[in-house]
């Protein structure tokens, strides 16, 4: 079964669009405004990347969205923009773990990767994955428990050994074995990828309950808290 599927990536200061059909990528775009103005630009650049293809959006199947770890603002953005085109043109939400996304880019002879982001105050998210073929997303990243907030230091003295990717794998100590820069960041092609992959095997998120994965509250919302 072929499915034509949009991917969204903002989970960071870049953001990306993509569409695949076939198990092939039509086109990526990135995003031309960065940051907190993912807002600004995603519906235009989704509109444009349609029309390119001589499609519409009553003809998309499946809208796969990074859900996180990520960017406050960034992820909310892109959540509420996926399930409202989704819930308009009647077709599947996909939730895509972003750190799977990361792990599935790893090159081919990575058997098994940490995936590591900022969480500030010294601490860093982190995710464990194996990727049985991870070049490909046809045998894509299984990850090994829950993605975790752990200090900085238990992670440098657990990673050894392992290869290490994710957003903030290019600040990690020269001691680990970190992944080259270009598999840091997610990619909105992999977004798609698998949640092209995770509706093919029966899954579908909630419209109204699906949320970004933050782990932890911003910043903003704990001073407000206290």
């Amino acid at each position: 079964m072929s499915l034509l599927t949009l991917g969204v990536e903002t989970s960071g200061l870049i953001g990306a669009v993509v569409l695949r059909r076939d198990g092939e990528t039509i086109e990526s775009v990135t995003l031309q405004q960065a940051g907190r103005r993912h807002a600004q630009t995603l519906v235009s650049e989704v509109e444009a990347l349609l029309r390119r293809a001589n499609l519409t959006a009553t003809q998309l199947q499946v809208v796969a969205v990074s859900i996180g770890p990520g960017s406050f603002t960034g992820l909310r953005v892109g959540v509420v923009f996926a399930k409202t085109l989704a819930y308009a043109v009647g077709c599947r939400l996909i939730a895509v773990d972003t750190f799977r996304a990361i792990a599935a880019a790893s090159p081919r002879d990575i058997t098994e990767v940490f995936v590591a982001s900022d969480a500030q105050r010294g601490e860093l998210f982190v995710g464990r994955y194996f990727c049985a073929d991870s070049a490909s997303v046809s045998t894509s990243p299984i990850r090994q428990g829950d993605i975790t907030i752990e200090s900085a230091d238990n992670f440098y003295r657990r990673a050894g050994g392992i290869a290490v990717s994710g957003p903030s794998a290019a600040i990690l100590p020269p001691t680990l074995q970190v992944l080259a820069p270009e598999f840091h960041l997610p990619r909105a092609e992999y977004i798609a990828a698998l949640g092209e992959q995770q509706a093919l095997a029966g899954e579908q998120s909630d419209l109204w309950g699906l949320e970004p994965f933050y782990l932890r509250r911003s910043a903003a919302e704990e001073k407000a808290a206290s």
